[in-house]
């Protein structure tokens, strides 16, 4: 009896303890379950995801095996399965899995043993470890990235611990230095020479206080001993808790770029040769703005100024500053080149010391260094502008020539027809002259036996008086138009040169005077004409010793500034040098030297536009050389000009005369 009531009490005890462990294990949040041998679950939890798993299979009443409950449809034990090597080895074992509907586990698998040992049944706990697994991942993929940029970096990548022994050594690192991996690996860093020992402790001590060192150029050494110039940047490894536990350097091999770096300078330094070599003025420009960027040694020469300064002004300083010669001007012609890639104009540019000359600017738009930019070259016209305007001018006195000869000849032609009325003009003043004092006797007889009457609106007596003097002015004037119209024809005539001709000088000043009478009369109160007598004669040609006299009293005439300055044309004999002296002087504005100097060259003139040809002088000065004579010239600023013509006397036996 006393014993049936201890195996009661066994069993109320035992089961009151499968209980409780029955709720410790439903209250475990992960999946913990029980199999016997058959794997038939003897227990489950069907936590971890497994809470709307189906507790029984449908089709079977007796327990269902644990792969047909966890794996629906699985018809058999997993090949792979955990809790066979459990049974087997009656060990405990822990194992990682994919459950379709769960993810990652983590299996902790145990055996449960009979009273005698033997591995009855076998218990599992499943635990999620996704996001262990993602972290885990995460970090691999993190951690592939880091070293497929370390591997396939361009520049060498090496990782010391604090004892300077190398951790990481990627491939660049090999190409450059010349150690392969394995060498270095777990051993002292190699490539610092002595000499460089110092910079690099250096280093270290910076990195050490919490300092890094970006772009420091050094050199470092490669296994065969030689030095390789490099670009160093470095930094300190940290772990968790902020502590430095290594260090990172990096280097660039730039030997290629030191090497690039001095054949650029030879380039630029050849640049910098051609570009001051050139024979004109080169500028570089912003096509934004216009700033110069750049000038060569032509143009510092051109304009005067040092490099330094030019590239401190705008193209508007070298510039003439008034349109269309402005910095707006040519900041046109700068934006143009974007349209246009090449135009040439000419521009009037301003030196240092502000004096403006020409220059031909040829214009185009360039890539240089891979930006876009202006060059202008300029080369200096100032020669060939004076050579133009000297051929305009020239062109300018050419048609004046031909205007005069225009007018040289209408004048000849004038003169014929002037002559005709005129004669007859003469012919009836002169008739009129003759039978005047018949028709005055009558017209007297006539007063006295009917007294006073009128001719016209005069009384006879009043026009009696004065009549014979109208007739005899009317008769002078015609005889001076006629001698006028025989002046201007025989000057206008075009004959052969001769000069061969007995010539008196003062007979060819009156000549010419008559000519001059309105001209003298225009410009001056104070003109003085003193002929000397018995003048000897010279030879040669009249017509052309005439024109002389015509050119250089019209200078004279023109040269005065008011009517109250005077000129004087005189004639004299120096029997001494036996030469017959004409001398025509003004008081007028006189020249400078360098102009009186110039005055006999063809085509040079003071009064291009008041109509000057620049032919007058030297016509002259041709003339007189052709007679053997020879025109001298003095004068002063403001003070007047005397001219001196000196011509030889005729001699015996020429022109049928001897000199007198």
């Amino acid at each position: 009896m006393k014993e049936a009531h201890e195996e009661r009490d066994r069993r109320k005890g035992f089961s009151s303890s499968k209980k409780i462990f029955q709720s410790i294990l439903e209250a475990i949040p992960d999946l913990v379950s029980v199999v016997d041998r058959d794997f038939k679950l003897v227990f489950s939890n069907f936590r971890g995801a497994y809470d709307d798993v189906s507790r029984k299979v449908p089709g079977k009443r007796s327990r269902p095996r644990c792969y047909e409950v966890y794996y629906p449809g699985l018809t058999e034990v997993c090949a792979d399965c955990h809790l066979r090597e459990v049974f087997n080895s009656g060990t405990a074992i822990t194992t990682e899995k994919y459950h379709p509907k769960v993810g990652h586990v983590e299996i902790h698998s145990f055996p449960v043993f009979d009273e005698n040992g033997a591995v009855i049944m076998a218990g599992e706990y499943h635990r999620s470890i996704n996001a262990r697994r993602q972290a885990e991942d995460a970090l691999r993929d993190k951690n592939q990235m880091l070293e497929s940029i370390i591997n396939s970096s361009p520049t060498s990548i090496i990782v010391m611990d604090t004892n300077l022994d190398v951790t990481l050594w990627n491939p660049e690192s090999e190409k450059i230095f010349g150690w392969s991996k394995e060498e270095v690996l777990g051993n002292r860093y190699p490539i610092v020479p002595v000499e460089y020992h110092d910079e690099f402790m250096k280093n270290v001590q910076d990195l050490n206080e919490g300092g890094s060192l970006r772009s420091m150029e050094t050199q470092r050494m490669h296994k065969d001993g030689t030095l390789i110039d490099v670009l160093l940047s470095t930094a300190p490894m940290l772990d968790h808790d902020g502590d430095i536990n290594g260090y990172m350097a990096m280097f660039a091999d730039v030997r290629e770029q030191k090497r690039a770096q001095q054949a650029l300078q030879e380039s630029e330094a050849n640049y910098r040769t051609i570009f001051d070599a050139a024979n004109d003025a080169t500028f570089v420009f912003d096509p934004e703005n216009g700033a110069m960027l750049d000038v060569n040694l032509k143009m510092c020469e051109m304009y005067g100024y040092t490099r330094e300064q030019v590239l401190r002004l705008n193209v508007g300083d070298l510039s003439a500053g008034v349109p269309p010669y402005t910095y707006n001007d040519v900041l046109k012609k700068i934006w143009k080149t974007r349209y246009d890639k090449s135009h040439m104009f000419e521009w009037l540019a301003k030196d240092s010391s502000g004096q403006l000359f020409w220059i031909e600017v040829n214009m185009k738009g360039a890539v240089i260094g891979g930006e876009y930019k202006v060059l202008a070259v300029c080369r200096d016209i100032a020669e060939r502008k004076a050579a133009e305007e000297k051929g305009r001018k020239m062109q300018e006195r050419l048609r004046q020539v031909d205007k005069m000869a225009a007018i040289g000849t209408l004048a000849s032609g004038i003169a014929h027809e002037i002559n005709n009325p005129n004669n007859f003009i003469l012919a009836n003043a002169q008739f009129v002259s003759d039978i005047w004092p018949d028709i005055s006797r009558i017209l007297c007889q006539y007063a006295e036996d009917n007294g006073e009457f009128y001719l016209g609106k005069l009384r006879f007596s009043e026009a009696g008086s004065f009549i014979p003097n109208m007739l005899k002015g009317l008769v002078e004037g015609a005889c001076r138009i006629n001698n006028i119209v025989t002046g201007l024809k025989d000057f206008a005539r075009q004959e052969k040169t001769r000069l061969d001709q007995t010539v008196d000088i003062n007979k060819v000043i009156e000549a010419a005077l008559s000519m001059l009478h309105n001209e003298i009369r225009k410009h001056t109160d104070k003109f003085q004409c003193i002929l000397a007598e018995n003048l000897p004669p010279v030879t040669g040609s009249f017509q052309q010793l005439e024109q002389v006299i015509v050119n250089l009293t019209m200078n004279a005439l023109q040269a005065l500034r008011t009517r109250e300055e005077g000129v004087s044309l005189s004639t004299s004999y120096v029997r001494s040098i036996d030469e017959v002296i004409i001398k025509v002087n003004d008081e007028g504005v006189g020249m400078p030297d360098e102009v009186r100097q110039a005055i006999f060259d063809p085509f040079y003139t003071t009064r291009l536009d008041s109509g000057g040809t620049g032919l007058g002088l030297s016509i002259c000065f041709s003339i007189v050389k052709e007679h053997g004579g020879i025109i001298e010239c003095e004068s002063e600023q403001g003070r007047g000009a005397t001219f001196f013509v000196r011509l030889p006397v005729q001699q015996c036996g020429k022109g049928g005369d001897s000199k007198s």
